[in-house]
C-alpha cells in the first residue's frame, strides 16, 4: 500500500514537471501616444498571439499593465512594444529584458502604415528575442567562431543575428535553430533555412516563390517566372567572425534566352550587425 501511494506521488510530480524548458514572457501594455486605440489593440493582440505560438516560450498576460521600474516583474523575459505615428509614418520599437541585473535590448523598425507592422510581427519578434540572447562576451564568441587564416568555423549559435550587405535586401535575420528571414527593401519577406559544414554556410529559400524575391530583374519577368523558379540559395564562406562571402543562385536576366531569364550566380557579401 505504501509503495502504491509513493508511486502515485511520483506520477503527480512527474505530471507537474514541464515537458521542455520554456522561457516565460511577461507581456506588458503597448506604449503609444496615438489616438488610434483600435489599431493599438489589434497590434498588441497580434504580438501576444504570435508569442504564444512560438516554440520554447509561454506568455503571462500583462497587456493591461504598463511596464516601468516599479512594476511587478513577471516571467523570465519582460516584453512590451512602443508604437508611434508621425506625419503618416509609423515606428515600432520592441523592448525585451532578462536576467539579474536586467539585460535590456530594443529594436526599432519604420513602416509606411501600421498594417505593415502586423505583417512584420513574426519576423520582428524572432529578431528581438534572438538579439536578447546573443552572447555579448567576445571571448565566448571566439570559442564558437575560431579565426584561422582569415576564415572561421561556424555554428548556428554564432551565426544567429542580423546580417546586411546586399543592395536590394534590407536585412537577413538568422535564428539559432537554423531558420531565418530575408527582408527585402521592397517589403517582401522570405523564410530561409540555414545549414553549416565547417566554415561553409548554405542558405536556402523555403516556401513558395514570390515575384518580389527577384528585385534584380524586370518586374514583368519576375511575375512571369517566379511560380516555376527553383528556390533561391546562397553558398557562403565564413570569413573571420562577422563576414559571410560567396554566391547567390537566383534568376538573372538573359537576353539570349527565349524566356529572357536564366539561373545565374551573383557574388555577395554579408556583414553581421
Amino acid at each position: 500500500m505504501v509503495k502504491k501511494i509513493r508511486f502515485l506521488e511520483f506520477l503527480v510530480l512527474l505530471a507537474m514537471m514541464p515537458l521542455s524548458a520554456q522561457k516565460v514572457v511577461g507581456f506588458y501594455a503597448t506604449v503609444s501616444s496615438s489616438d488610434d486605440t483600435n489599431m493599438l489593440t489589434m497590434t498588441t493582440d497580434l504580438f501576444y498571439t504570435q508569442l504564444q505560438n512560438m516554440n520554447g516560450y509561454s506568455v503571462i498576460d500583462c497587456r493591461n499593465t504598463p511596464y516601468n521600474e516599479n512594476a511587478e516583474k513577471k516571467g523570465d523575459i519582460i516584453f512590451y512594444a512602443e508604437i508611434q505615428e508621425e506625419d503618416g509614418q509609423w515606428s515600432c520599437t520592441l523592448h525585451a529584458a532578462t536576467g539579474n541585473p536586467l539585460k535590456t535590448v530594443q529594436e526599432t523598425r519604420s513602416y509606411a502604415s501600421y498594417y505593415k507592422i502586423l505583417l512584420d510581427a513574426k519576423a520582428s519578434l524572432d529578431s528581438i528575442l534572438s538579439k536578447l540572447y546573443q552572447d555579448d562576451n567576445a571571448t565566448q564568441a571566439k570559442d564558437q567562431v575560431e579565426a584561422a587564416s582569415g576564415s572561421g568555423s561556424a555554428s548556428l549559435d554564432s551565426l544567429a543575428g542580423t546580417w546586411t550587405g546586399e543592395q536590394l535586401i534590407d536585412k537577413v535575420i538568422i535564428l539559432r535553430g537554423g531558420k531565418g528571414f530575408v527582408i527585402f527593401k521592397n517589403g517582401a519577406s522570405m523564410t530561409i533555412s540555414v545549414s553549416i559544414k565547417g566554415n561553409n554556410v548554405s542558405v536556402v529559400q523555403q516556401g513558395r516563390s514570390n515575384a518580389s524575391f527577384y528585385p534584380e530583374i524586370a518586374r514583368e519577368l519576375a511575375l512571369k517566372n517566379a511560380a516555376t523558379a527553383s528556390p533561391i540559395s546562397w553558398s557562403l564562406t565564413l570569413m573571420g567572425e562577422s563576414t559571410l562571402k560567396g554566391t547567390k543562385t537566383t534568376l538573372v536576366e538573359d537576353k539570349s534566352s527565349s524566356s529572357g531569364i536564366a539561373i545565374g550566380s551573383i557574388e555577395v557579401q554579408w556583414t553581421k550587425q
